[in-house]
């Protein structure tokens, strides 16, 4: 499964005027809301949403984005009841939900995808862009943007790389570094990926995964390498002198002779003679019962012990 499937299944469901759910399985993953062919929200672990954009930048405080959950009873009211209650305008909000969809279908585009499916059921979008957003420009913008970053000196995977400030980077912080280079700088302690630095910062995952690959380019930051990844296991030693051959690193288990046990005088085995035939009992009891299938199941049963 490949971003170009993807890509297809959203521009199918935008000419069809399909409506519901495109869950994306993988790393990060994703969904995508559509309603009568259009986007109303894109979802995704990997980058920020309209959620994050308005809280870390302070647009909206906690307190009121408190009080528009409270009064928004139904998926996807959120966006009505900021507009009502002032707290954003219609095409303000309309803007930050393109940003968000842009940022999540990025995501989703360059992480791994498994597959994906179309649920015509599901009514679960949480905050939907005003006038929708239109499948097919969204599939075009995020695909110029993945390939943008591709083509950069040194472009870390958003969701994987853990960066860390170098020397020169932390120098760089007593200087004339600002804005959000001295932000993402002072997020950057080799334990956080770009992801994690955009959740924290509430900012575009492209713009700072483009801010990023321009501070590795400039010696400001490396990237680390990760503690978690499986290693080889060394190849086992090779056997002492002497020992015999077999696998290497293992003794030789002791061969068993044949009566060693003593257990053949305890219990002496019985020689086969010809096939198993019924004990006395059974037959007695197949034959008073008539001898028939059914007598036999029972004779069967009362032989066994089984009631």
């Amino acid at each position: 499964m490949t971003g170009l499937d993807l890509a297809r299944a959203l521009t199918e469901a935008s000419r069809d005027r399909l409506s519901g759910e495109l869950l994306v399985s993988g790393e990060p993953g994703g969904s995508f809301h559509l309603r009568s062919g259009a986007l109303l929200e894109v979802a995704s672990p990997g980058a920020p949403g309209v959620e994050t954009l308005l809280l870390r930048s302070g647009r909206v405080s906690e307190a009121e984005w408190a009080s528009v959950t409270r009064s928004a009873a139904g998926d996807g009211r959120l966006g009505t009841a900021l507009i009502a209650q002032d707290l954003v305008g219609s095409a303000e909000l309309q803007l930050m939900c393109t940003m968000a969809a842009l940022d999540g279908a990025l995501a989703v585009g360059m992480g791994r995808i498994n597959g994906f499916t179309l649920d015509r059921d599901a009514d679960t979008c949480r905050l939907a862009a005003p006038a929708g957003i239109e499948p097919e420009w969204l599939v075009e913008e995020a695909g110029r943007r993945i390939r943008v970053l591709s083509a950069l000196g040194q472009c870390p995977s958003p969701f994987r790389t853990r960066i860390a400030r170098t020397a020169a980077g932390s120098a760089r912080l007593a200087g004339p570094a600002t804005g959000e280079r001295r932000e993402i700088l002072l997020r950057a302690n080799g334990r956080r990926s770009v992801r994690d630095i955009a959740f924290l910062l509430g900012r575009s995952l492209y713009a700072v995964t483009v801010e990023v690959s321009r501070l590795l380019d400039e010696g400001l930051l490396e990237t680390v390498p990760r503690t978690d990844q499986p290693t080889t296991p060394p190849p086992p030693a090779p056997p002492p002198p002497g020992q015999p051959s077999g696998r290497p690193g293992h003794a030789r288990l002791p061969q068993r002779r044949p009566g060693a046990s003593g257990i053949g005088d305890v219990l002496p085995l019985r020689p086969v003679t010809g096939p198993w035939e019924p004990p006395p009992a059974f037959l007695a009891r197949y034959r008073a019962l008539g001898g028939t299938r059914w007598a036999h199941e029972q004779a069967t049963r009362s032989a066994t012990g089984e009631t």
